[in-house]
């Protein structure tokens, strides 16, 4: 009914409640505060470089299951009732954009990813029904890491928010 592994388990905890003295209750307050520190630096770590690169981007050419490798993506602002051009990258061996903006830069606004398809399409020899993808997205909280991942094929794409 129960399997091994579970059965010696439940042995040890039997166990260790009846010889409390094969614990060193020091050895474990020390591993607990241990874990707990590198967990908070671990967390500290990742909202810091969140925070130095706040938007992201990742290609997935869906057709043939591999990153879309040198997609060319411009992110724009929207000011003054008109769009900003702020930067343009390709994506990378992995079909990944990033440092399109910096986090001081990184306003509660209304920004856009536009992904040129049809160089990506033109440089495999290939036609496409989607010149260009845009996606718009509203931003309100831009402490937080946002990511905005393309899944892509010639005659349809698809995006969500990622983390």
């Amino acid at each position: 009914m129960f399997s091994p592994a579970w059965s010696l388990v439940c042995f040890a905890l039997f166990f260790l409640m009846d010889h409390p003295s094969q614990l060193e209750s020091t050895e474990i307050t020390e591993r607990t505060e241990r874990n707990s520190s590198q967990e908070f630096t671990s967390s500290v770590s990742s909202i810091m470089s969140a925070n130095e690169n706040p938007l992201t981007s990742h290609v997935l050419d869906t057709a043939i299951g591999r990153p879309a490798v040198g997609v060319p993506v411009t992110l724009s602002k929207y000011e003054n009732d008109q769009w900003r051009n702020i930067s343009k990258q390709l994506t990378n061996s992995d079909g990944r954009v990033g440092n399109m903006i910096s986090s001081e830069e990184f306003s509660s606004s209304r920004y856009k990813l536009t992904f040129e398809t049809l160089s990506y399409y033109d440089s495999r020899g290939e036609k496409t029904f989607y010149p260009y993808i845009e996606v718009i997205f509203e931003i309100e909280t831009p402490e937080e890491h946002f990511h905005v991942p393309i899944l892509l094929s010639a005659y349809r794409f698809s995006t969500y928010r990622g983390s």
